[in-house]
């Protein structure tokens, strides 16, 4: 066994948590410093996202969830369907039973058709872990909500300290667009003509989790505007607009907003997550280990490629034996650095 593969995993799982709290930490969520990172925040790649990872740090997944009770009217349910869809994401219970959650405290009828997906009152499980992977005893009173989706935890009790969403930094752009354009496929059409020099439907559809027939209609209408313009780039038509005046109609910076496609990315991480966390991965040898891991970096090597980050990621096939293991870790250290 390569011991030092558990003390990246350790690492690994506090790099995660503490990204995830920076970044709700920039929408509003009390309890962790405020970032000033120069991308923005998808809500709902991150919601999935944290759904699983937060499972092993109560505190953030609590206060994710006093988030959407002031917040949750800014998340896009289809949109967040449609990533669960596309993506390899564990968490489909967990915001199932977070939907159910909102349902009670908004008695909103947005959450109820999520809320209703994934009912499971068999073989109840822990929601929670401790960071080396073992269930957190729960003490006390349980919550029901919790229960009918399969899940063991205590008590849901929401302490009211999260604010609204900011939306003045590059983090909160998507947000700013959803208040002007409404939660809907305009607002992701414009945050993606406003991270690029222009684009083709079809690319806009594939990165922003809406079908390309939609994407496409919606652009001719708003090119009819006269504010979205249009031009050829060989036989495909490619749309622009002039970021710099609609940077300033929207009060924001003009820093260049970094386009990060997230949930490719996230699903990424969560696998990688998954299997460093198993305890019988560290059993094998290391050879065996070695070879696990250039399985589990072939299949998500796409994902992370093509998610926006400057990734130069290690051919795999090119090291030998053992030898991959540092490789790996090196790989995933440039990832997350």
């Amino acid at each position: 066994m390569n011991q030092s593969l558990k003390e990246f995993r350790n690492n690994y799982q506090e790099l995660l948590l503490n990204f995830l709290w920076r970044q709700w930490s920039a929408l509003g969520v009390a309890g962790y410093g405020i970032g000033e990172d120069k991308w923005f925040v998808d809500p709902e790649a991150l919601l999935i996202f944290t759904s699983t990872i937060a499972r092993v740090e109560p505190r953030l997944f609590d206060e994710v969830l006093d988030w959407l009770t002031k917040n949750g009217n800014f998340i896009n349910i289809q949109r967040l369907k449609t990533i669960l869809k596309r993506e390899s994401f564990s968490g489909e219970k967990v915001i199932s039973a977070i939907a159910g959650v909102m349902v009670e405290k908004e008695k909103s009828a947005k959450w109820k058709r999520l809320a209703t997906q994934y009912f499971s009152t068999n073989n109840l499980e822990n929601l929670f872990f401790q960071k080396n992977g073992r269930p957190m005893e729960m003490f006390g009173q349980l919550e029901t909500v919790f229960q009918k989706y399969g899940f063991h935890r205590g008590k849901l009790e929401l302490r009211g300290y999260s604010q609204p969403v900011r939306i003045v930094k590059n983090t909160g752009i998507s947000f700013k667009l959803r208040a002007l354009f409404g939660i809907n496929t305009r607002a992701e059409i414009m945050l993606y003509l406003l991270t690029h020099e222009s684009a083709h439907p079809r690319k806009i559809a594939r990165e922003t989790y809406y079908a390309q027939k939609t994407v496409q209609d919606i652009l001719i209408e708003m090119a009819y505007s006269g504010l979205i313009y249009v031009r050829p780039v060989g036989r495909e038509k490619h749309y622009w607009l002039k970021t710099n005046e609609w940077l300033n109609m929207l009060s924001h910076n003009k820093e260049k907003i970094i386009w990060i496609n997230w949930p490719p990315l996230f699903s990424a991480l969560e696998q990688i997550w998954q299997k460093l966390n198993k305890e019988e991965f560290y059993n094998l040898d290391s050879l065996t280990q070695s070879s696990e891991l250039r399985i589990i970096m072939q299949s998500v090597r796409e994902k992370i490629e093509t998610a926006g980050f400057e990734a130069n990621l290690s051919n795999e096939k090119i090291y030998l034996g053992e030898d991959y293991i540092n490789v790996f870790l090196s790989d995933i250290k440039s990832i997350l650095g």
